[in-house]
């Protein structure tokens, strides 16, 4: 992956949301910051991070951001839920290496 993808900055409104999730500031959280303090947030729920709430953080280009972390070594499952006929896109974080050990 190119570093064209990589590091890509948070606007401010997802900064404010940075700041919501991890209940600490952080100056200039990238996206990949963000998606990360999202998904350890509905891990600590036994949840998965659904599609809709990724897109309403805005953050652009989800996929690369996800690819971002997986080459961080975060393992991050992608399931697809079925539900009344449609097809519902969500994420597990399983493996988190700089909270766990290996």
């Amino acid at each position: 992956m190119t570093d064209l993808w990589r590091h890509h900055p948070a606007t401010p409104n997802q900064q404010s949301l940075f700041e919501k999730v991890t209940g600490r500031r952080r100056s200039k959280p990238t996206q990949a910051d963000l998606l990360i303090a999202m998904l350890r947030e509905r891990r600590a729920q036994s949840k998965p991070l659904e599609l809709p709430d990724i897109m309403k953080a805005g953050i652009a280009q989800h996929g690369a951001r996800l690819n971002e972390l997986r080459g961080k070594g975060f393992v991050i499952l992608n399931e697809l839920e079925r539900f009344n006929g449609a097809v519902r896109s969500c994420y597990r974080l399983t493996f988190d290496p700089e909270r766990e050990a290996q």
